[in-house]
């Protein structure tokens, strides 16, 4: 199931901000107007809540659609912001296995060594609205907002990044990345 739109869109802010899930119940002090993290059975509800995809060959497009890096020389940003805003086009197959489990547990293990938290995931008939606040042990912090929606055979989500810290570039990497999903066939063999 890892492959689908969501989890694409989660991974690709994850892998970007270096963050990971969170015990159940846990709470982050550095949570957005100090609001309690939402724990993972909560959010397992949630994510509950959205349609399950559908078996099938999908094709997924990723597109960074803003970056911003203050303090990287300027002949850097644009040849970075060249490479990453290329489309990155994926076509996969979703079993009917994967696509049973819906949604449900995909968040629990967003990754490992590091912590984050959501201050907010909401799900209302297909529309996801969440925020997640990560920090590093090297001290960085990444605060992504996912919002789009999810149905069974597409998804178009939008993942917003805010990342600071030693690790990015003059301290600060802002970032937007959108995913879309669709569903175009039946998989083959």
């Amino acid at each position: 199931m890892k492959r689908y739109a969501t989890i694409a869109a989660i991974a690709l802010a994850v892998l970007a901000a270096g963050c990971g899930a969170k015990d159940d119940k846990s709470k982050d002090a550095g949570t957005a107007a100090g609001s309690a993290a939402r724990s993972q059975e909560e959010i397992r509800q949630e994510a509950a809540k959205l349609d399950k995809p559908r078996p099938g060959k999908y094709r997924q497009v990723s597109e960074v659609k803003q970056i911003d890096v203050p303090g990287l020389p300027s002949q850097m940003a644009d040849q970075m912001k060249s490479t990453l805003q290329k489309s990155q086009v994926n076509e996969f197959c979703l079993t009917s296995a994967e696509a049973e489990k819906g949604y449900r547990d995909m968040f629990h293990d967003v990754g490992q060594n590091r912590e984050c938290t959501y201050s907010r995931f909401d799900v209302d008939g297909g529309k996801l609205d969440a925020q997640m606040e990560c920090t590093s042990k090297e001290g960085g912090k990444a605060v992504l907002t996912l919002g789009g929606t999810v149905a069974e055979d597409n998804s178009d989500i939008t993942v917003k990044m805010d990342m600071t810290g030693d690790a990015q570039v003059g301290g600060q990497m802002k970032m937007t990345v959108h995913v879309n999903t669709k569903r175009i066939g039946d998989c083959q063999g």
